[in-house]
């Protein structure tokens, strides 16, 4: 019973290591690297990207015992405590660029970059809404 203990510990143990090297990758995302782009420099200006970076993730693990029970052929009716355990876990990252950072002779200015696809489908969304609360109220 002590073997099948730790060899249960010792299998959760590196299930939640492997889980948090997982993490670790899903959230190394949010650096300072990944939000701010390398320079481009073009003649007299230099060009940087600017992004919107996110990460979440979750994980949980568990294990347990159960009752001991009685061994299937063997003379001695030995108990043999049950156990098991799991791990499971995800999580991602998305970035998307916000604006550019342009530095010339001028000086510098911030660009934003207008996701215009976002701004429809919020559009659509909101006039969706609309309907949806003028048939409640016309009824």
């Amino acid at each position: 019973m002590i073997n099948a203990t730790n060899e249960a510990l010792a299998s959760t143990t590196q299930r939640d290591q492997q889980l948090i090297t997982s993490m670790e990758r899903i959230f190394s995302a949010a650096q300072a690297k990944a939000v701010f782009s390398e320079p481009v420099v073009s003649g007299n200006y230099t060009v940087i990207t600017a992004s919107e970076v996110s990460a979440v993730g979750g994980f949980g693990s568990g294990s347990g015992f159960g009752p001991a029970g009685k061994r299937t052929g063997d003379s001695s009716q030995a108990e043999n405590a049950g156990g098991g355990g799991g791990v499971g876990g995800g999580g991602g990252s998305m970035g998307r660029p916000v604006a550019v950072i342009i530095a010339g002779p001028d000086g510098v200015s911030v660009q934003p970059i207008l996701a215009v696809t976002k701004v429809a489908l919020r559009g659509i969304a909101f006039a969706g809404a609309i309907v949806a609360m003028l048939r409640k109220v016309l009824k």
